[in-house]
């Protein structure tokens, strides 16, 4: 049985009887090639059913037009609008002329060896790294990249020595969480939990700290049990049990109000304490994190944190772009505020707002 092969340069030259250059340069018009055997050439180019190979063209024609987006795994693009993230990069690269190309290391030990293996193309132009799990490791790596290297949907709040230098575009979890939590204070609840996740996600770490902040500041003890951790990958399954959990732990004394650190989370929330027959916001409110498309569809609707994917998105492309371009970026950092958005599951109930502290990072917009 014989197998299909397609055709080559070589094939259409031994049938013209000509050389592969010169079929090379009549596929591409050059006009050192006389028009009659251009249009003999490539009219036997489509009747043999020769397809260019237009990556190989680019790698000896063509400056770098590729950026990679470095990820953990493929699930990271579930979390908080990451889809939105990655939209944005790519139509924001694509109208510059650069493409996409999705490259997961799987764990950050392996970072290096598959930052090798993407810096080996010569169409690389740069790298975007899109990641939750930020650790000291990964900022080494990304500060010595020998191409222009943009972290995205991250931002240092509070940040650690080695932020500095780096291009980052991100979102402002701490600062939002502390809006979240200082609303339900607001509306004279004192018994708040928290459906967090494990500790090492960036984005959620901060979260959970914005929520112990405004805690503190209200003078407001938080009890352990108060506490429930969740996974974000499976973040509407653990949020329901996280639910039974609390209310299993916290006897006759249930919180009266709850901050999410996630939508997803919260959804889970909301049908955990239907099973529980807790009513929202008649026995408890619920504030969540991230804006999901589906949070206003929600019964009732969710009270959240705006979380901006596309800005965020485009704003790392541009970052890249100018980066690319050689230019030093004014906004090395860029910040999209996060903005409170109240509905149903936690209505405000007085006409007062708990002063929140200054932002502890710019406010910095694309």
């Amino acid at each position: 049985m014989s197998t299909y092969r397609k055709p080559t340069l070589q094939d259409i030259a031994r049938k013209l009887n000509i050389s592969p250059a010169s079929v090379s340069r009549a596929l591409q018009d050059n006009p050192r090639i006389s028009q009659a055997l251009r249009a003999q050439v490539q009219k036997t180019a489509a009747e043999m059913g020769y397809v260019a190979n237009t990556a190989a063209r680019a790698l000896r024609t063509s400056k770098p037009d590729m950026a990679a987006l470095m990820v953990p795994n493929l699930s990271v693009l579930r979390i908080d609008g990451n889809l939105d993230v990655l939209q944005a990069i790519d139509e924001e690269l694509g109208l510059q002329g650069i493409r996409l190309q999705v490259a997961s290391y799987h764990q950050p030990a392996l970072v290096p060896a598959t930052m090798r293996k993407v810096l080996a193309d010569p169409r690389l132009a740069g790298l975007l790294f899109l990641t939750n799990f930020i650790t000291e490791q990964l900022l080494d790596v990304i500060s010595r990249s020998p191409c222009p290297a943009v972290l995205v949907n991250a931002f240092p709040e509070r940040s650690w020595e080695k932020w500095k230098g780096l291009r980052t575009s991100g979102t402002e979890n701490l600062f939002g969480a502390e809006l979240a939590t200082r609303h339900l204070i607001a509306n004279g609840h004192t018994r708040i939990a928290a459906l967090v996740c494990e500790p090492g996600q960036r984005d959620a770490d901060l979260r959970e700290e914005g929520y112990l902040s405004a805690m503190e500041s209200a003078d407001l003890e938080v009890e352990p049990d108060f506490i429930v951790r969740c996974d974000f990958f499976r973040g509407f399954e653990t949020g329901c049990r996280a639910i039974h959990r609390l209310m299993a732990s916290c006897g006759r004394k249930p919180p009266t109000a709850l901050f999410c650190s996630s939508d997803v989370i919260a959804a889970g929330a909301l049908r955990g304490l239907s099973e529980v027959g807790m009513r929202v916001p008649d026995d408890i409110e619920v504030v969540g994190f991230g804006n999901h498309p589906l949070s206003v569809a929600m019964t009732p609707a969710l009270s959240t944190v705006t979380h901006d994917g596309t800005s965020v998105g485009r704003g790392a492309a541009r970052l890249f772009t100018k980066l690319l371009n050689g230019e030093d970026p004014k906004d090395p950092q860029l910040l999209q505020p996060a903005e409170l958005i109240i509905r149903a599951s936690s209505p405000i109930r007085s006409n007062r707002m708990l002063n929140l502290p200054p932002r502890t990072t710019p406010k910095v917009t694309t």
